[in-house]
């Protein structure tokens, strides 16, 4: 728990170092609830609520997915192909242990995020926080969560150099928050779009239960669904994962026998 706790701090101190990557992620959902916030405020959902209102909770799991896809699997493949992974395991520390430190470190850095754009959007356009559905949303902020580990999980067992995993968690990154109805609303999605996004893009159901819990003080039976289909996602993911990574521990193995069998 020490070794946690010290790690886990010093992960938080290397995150908030990088300056580049620490405004970006803060001002990047800032940004586009500005533009977008202008852009579409004449349009509005749910029988005649604005548009602006619905935007905090789509660009919330817009954050999330930044700290989770990107940060955090970037930083953890960054210390996979260092070797720093087996320095700390050589002083006792686990793999586990490292990477729960980096998640850490990432979640506060997603819940800071959060933080600031709730207030820009009250300052701007008196979006309110809807208090009374706190917990709910937090249990939201923490499926959407589990949703991404389980990509960086997946994708992590069969990449192990982080040029490549950048590339790929970009295009992840951009195909969620383009074809997931974060950027721009469902509403305004062609149909058949519409339709392959609920099957194609998973993030699309965290949208529906975020804007549930906070536009319509919805519970969490109303969002069993979506809930469902995100931690099903989650398990498969998780389970490919394992899958592959046995894969790679098996072949690695045998591969091993016949040096030695050669020798």
């Amino acid at each position: 728990m020490t070794n946690l706790l010290n790690l886990s701090q010093f992960q938080i101190k290397l995150l908030f170092r990088n300056y580049k990557g620490l405004i970006l992620g803060f001002s990047l959902p800032i940004i586009m609830f500005f533009i977008f916030g202008n852009l579409l405020s004449e349009y509005s959902i749910y029988d005649g609520m604005p548009l602006n209102n619905a935007l905090v909770p789509a660009y919330i799991p817009i954050i999330i997915i930044n700290g989770v896809l990107v940060i955090f699997g970037q930083n953890f493949l960054v210390y996979k192909e260092q070797g720093n992974l087996l320095k700390y395991r050589l002083l006792g520390i686990s793999e586990i242990t490292v990477a729960t430190s980096i998640y850490i470190a990432t979640f506060i850095f997603q819940v800071l995020a959060a933080i600031t754009l709730i207030i820009f959007a009250y300052l701007t356009k008196n979006v309110e926080f809807p208090f009374e559905s706190i917990l709910k949303i937090l249990l939201a902020f923490v499926i959407i969560n589990f949703f991404e580990f389980a990509i960086v999980y997946f994708v992590t067992s069969f990449i192990n150099k982080s040029t490549t995993y950048q590339s790929l968690s970009l295009i992840i990154f951009y195909f969620q928050i383009f074809l997931g109805g974060l950027t721009f609303p469902p509403e305004m999605f062609p149909s058949f779009l519409k339709e392959a996004v609920y099957i194609f893009n998973p993030i699309i159901y965290g949208l529906e239960m975020m804007r549930s819990f906070w536009l319509l003080d919805g519970s969490i039976l109303d969002n069993l669904k979506e809930i469902s289909v995100l931690i099903g996602w989650a398990i498969f993911f998780i389970t490919s994962g394992m899958i592959v990574n046995y894969r790679k521990k098996i072949t690695y193995k045998s591969n091993k026998l016949l040096i030695f069998q050669g020798e």
